[in-house]
C-alpha cells in the first residue's frame, strides 16, 4: 500500500491516536497504533461447550439450551450455566450414558409387586393382564377367577353338568337319584312327599315321610298286634322286626298274625358282630383292635362298626373309612400363604417367589436385600423383590448382566476435544499439540499460545515476529533504495509492523522529486473460520491530508491502491473521510 504526498508538505511527528483518542475502534476491536496512523482488528473470542460469543463479540454467554431445541421430548427443560437437565415425568428415569428420559420397565424391578399374574411394560407405565381363566379385577392388578358354569363358557354335553374350578372347569356325568330322591349339588336329597302334597293318604289317614318315600297312619287305634297300614286299615305288626330281640338270644323269632312266636335254633350273627362264647347271642366286634384300621390316626369303636377321628389336616371318608389329605392350599387359596402355598401330607408349606425370603409367621414374605451380598460392580440400590445396580460417572451397565460396570469410551463421541481425546477408567483427557498450544480452563479446548507476546520466539533484532495458529514466523523487511527504517510497529498475534522514510542523498534530484515519502508494511492475521455476511472492515488506515471536495492543481492527493491480491479478490480498499482526514478502509467480502 502506498501513500502519496506532495515533497511540498513537511513529515509530522507520529501521534498514538490507541492513547490519545477515546474508544477510536469500535467495541469487539483492538486498536494498533501504526506509524502516522492506527489499525482497528477485530478479537475473536473462543467460548467452550454451552456458550456462544455476545453480539458485541467481546465476552462468553450462556446458551439456552431448553430454548434451543427439543433436546428432553416431552420432559422438562432446566436450563444450566454452560449445560442443561432433563427432569423426567413419572415412569422415565435420567440415563447417564444418553443424558435423557428413558422408560423405567416396572415390570422387571417390581412384578411382584404390582400384578398377580401378567405385568406388560408400557410408555411411562404398565398394564396388568391375566391368565387364561381369570380376568382382571376393578382394582387393575389382581385376578380373579372365571366361573365358566355361571357364565355359559363350558362346553359339557347334555347328561354332564360343569364344575368350576380354579382358572377353568371340568365336565362330570350327572348322578341319577332313586325313586324318592332329587339332586342337590352333587348328593342325592330325600323328597318330602307329604310336605309337598306328593302322597295319596285318606282323609282319616296321616302321611308320614319316610327315607326316599312315606306312609300313611289311619287317625284310629287298632289293637295289640296290628298297626295303622298306607291304606288306613289296621294290619298285622312283624314284632320280629319292629321289637328289639323278642326272643332269647338262641332262638327265632315268627311272626303270626297279632302276635309271634320264638322257636329255639343256631344264631348268625350280623355284620360288626360276633357269637358270643356261650354261643347264645351276638356281641359286638372292636374293630379297633383287629388291624391297623386307622393307621396313624385314632379308632373309636362303635356298635356293629368303628370310626376314625383323624389327626389336623385330615378329614373322614364315609366311603372308604380312611383318612385321607385335606389340599389346604385348594381349599383356602389366597389365605394361607403371601406368595406361594405347597400342600404336604397332613399341612402345607408357604415359599416365596424370588427376592423375598419367608417370614418368622412361616406365612408372610419380607424382601431381601440383596445387596448386602454386594452383587453390582459398583453401587446397588435395593427395590421391593430385587435390586438395582448404579455405576459411577463415566461407566455404563453392563446390558447382559445388568451387574458389571463398563468404561465409558468418551472419546467414540464427537466434538470431545479440540485436538486429541485420552480415554482414561472413568473418565478422559484431552490434549493439545507438544509445542504451540495451551488447553484452557474448560479442559477441552487448545488455545493458541502467543509466543510473541510472551517473549519465547527466536527472531533475530533485525526481524519481526509474527504470531500464527501454533507457532510463529520471523518476517524480514527490507526498505527499499533511498529509504530507510524509521522504527518497528506492534508485533504479536495482530499484526507486525515496518516504516520506511524516505532519506534522498542530497545530490540526488530523482528521488527528491518521487512524490512517495513513506512506505508501511503490514502483516495482518486473519481469521479464516468465519461465515460472513456482509462485507467486513479489516484495516483502517488514516493520513494527515486533510479530505476535500476539490483540490487545486498544486495541492496533493491521496491514492489507495492493491498492488497484489487473491485470485477471488477478496480484498479492496475504500477510500473515504473522517473528522476531516482522509482515511482508507480495507475490507474483506463475505464471499471469502
Amino acid at each position: 500500500i502506498k501513500d502519496d504526498f506532495s515533497p511540498t508538505i513537511p513529515l509530522p511527528p507520529d501521534i498514538d491516536e490507541c492513547q490519545l483518542l477515546t474508544n477510536p475502534c469500535r467495541r469487539g476491536q483492538s486498536c494498533v497504533n501504526a506509524v502516522g496512523s492506527y489499525v482497528c482488528l477485530g478479537n475473536p473470542v473462543v467460548c467452550p461447550q454451552g456458550y456462544r460469543p455476545t453480539a458485541d463479540g467481546t465476552r462468553c454467554e450462556d446458551v439456552d439450551e431448553c430454548l434451543v431445541a427439543n433436546v428432553c421430548g416431552s420432559h422438562a427443560c432446566v436450563n444450566l450455566d454452560g449445560s442443561y437437565r432433563c427432569e423426567c415425568r413419572a415412569g422415565y428415569s435420567l440415563s447417564n450414558v444418553t443424558e435423557a428420559c428413558e422408560d423405567i420397565n416396572e415390570c422387571k424391578y417390581y412384578s411382584w409387586r404390582l400384578c398377580g399374574h401378567i405385568c406388560e411394560n408400557t410408555e411411562g407405565s404398565y398394564r396388568c393382564r391375566c391368565i387364561s381363566g381369570f380376568r382382571l379385577a376393578p382394582d387393575g392388578r389382581t385376578c380373579e377367577d372365571i366361573n365358566e358354569c355361571l357364565t355359559g363358557r363350558h362346553n359339557c354335553p347334555r347328561g354332564q353338568v360343569c364344575l368350576n374350578t380354579e382358572g377353568s372347569f371340568h365336565c362330570q356325568r350327572e348322578i341319577a337319584c332313586n325313586t324318592g330322591y332329587k339332586l342337590t349339588g352333587s348328593f342325592c336329597q330325600d323328597i318330602d312327599e307329604c310336605a309337598l302334597g306328593r302322597h295319596d293318604c285318606g282323609a282319616n289317614c296321616v302321611c308320614v315321610n319316610t327315607a326316599g318315600s312315606f306312609r300313611c297312619e289311619q287317625k284310629l287305634v287298632c289293637g295289640d298286634g296290628f298297626t295303622l297300614d298306607a291304606a288306613g286299615g289296621c294290619t298285622d305288626v312283624d314284632e320280629c322286626s319292629a321289637h328289639t330281640s323278642p326272643c332269647q338270644p338262641s332262638q327265632t323269632c315268627v311272626n303270626t298274625v297279632g302276635s309271634y312266636s320264638c322257636h329255639a335254633n343256631a344264631i348268625t350273627c350280623p355284620r360288626g358282630f360276633h357269637l358270643s362264647v356261650n354261643g347264645t347271642r351276638c356281641e359286638d366286634v372292636n374293630e379297633c383292635r383287629v388291624g391297623n384300621k386307622c393307621a396313624k390316626h385314632v379308632c373309636v369303636n362303635l356298635e356293629g362298626l368303628y370310626r376314625c377321628e383323624c389327626r389336623s389336616g385330615y378329614m373322614f371318608n364315609s366311603v372308604t373309612k380312611l383318612c385321607e389329605d385335606i389340599n389346604e392350599c385348594t381349599h383356602y387359596p389366597g389365605r394361607l400363604c403371601a406368595h406361594k402355598c405347597e400342600n404336604t401330607e397332613g399341612s402345607y408349606r408357604c415359599s416365596c417367589a424370588t427376592g423375598f425370603k419367608l417370614a418368622y409367621d412361616g406365612r408372610d414374605c419380607e424382601d431381601i436385600n440383596e445387596c448386602e451380598d454386594k452383587p453390582c460392580s459398583q453401587e446397588c440400590t435395593n427395590v421391593y423383590g430385587s435390586y438395582q445396580c448404579y455405576c459411577h460417572r463415566g461407566y455404563q451397565l453392563n446390558d447382559v448382566d445388568g451387574m458389571t460396570c463398563e468404561d465409558i469410551d468418551e472419546c467414540m463421541l464427537p466434538n470431545v476435544c479440540s485436538y486429541q481425546c485420552v480415554n482414561t477408567p472413568g473418565d478422559f483427557n484431552c490434549t493439545c499439540p507438544s509445542s504451540g498450544y495451551t488447553l484452557l480452563y474448560d479442559g477441552r479446548t487448545c488455545q493458541d499460545i502467543d509466543e510473541c507476546a510472551a517473549g519465547t520466539h527466536s527472531c533475530s533484532a533485525k526481524e519481526t515476529c509474527f504470531n500464527v495458529q501454533g507457532g510463529f514466523r520471523c518476517l524480514f523487511f527490507e526498505c527499499p533504495p533511498n529509504f530507510s527504517r524509521a522504527g518497528k510497529g506492534s508485533a504479536g498475534n495482530a499484526s507486525a509492523v515496518v516504516r520506511c522514510v524516505k532519506a534522498c542523498q542530497e545530490s540526488d534530484g530523482d528521488c527528491a522529486r518521487d512524490p512517495v515519502h513513506i512506505i508501511t508494511s503490514t502483516a495482518l492475521s486473519l481469521p479464516t473460520s468465519q461465515r460472513l455476511e456482509e462485507p467486513e472492515e479489516i484495516v483502517l488506515l488514516r493520513t494527515s491530508a486533510e479530505a476535500k471536495q476539490d483540490l487545486l492543481p498544486d495541492e496533493p492527493d491521496v491514492v489507495f491502491d492493491i498492488l497484489e491480491t487473491d485470485e477471488l479478490l477478496s480484498f479492496d480498499v475504500i477510500k473515504g473521510a473522517q473528522n476531516g482526514m482522509v482515511v482508507g478502509k480495507e475490507t474483506r467480502d463475505f464471499a471469502l
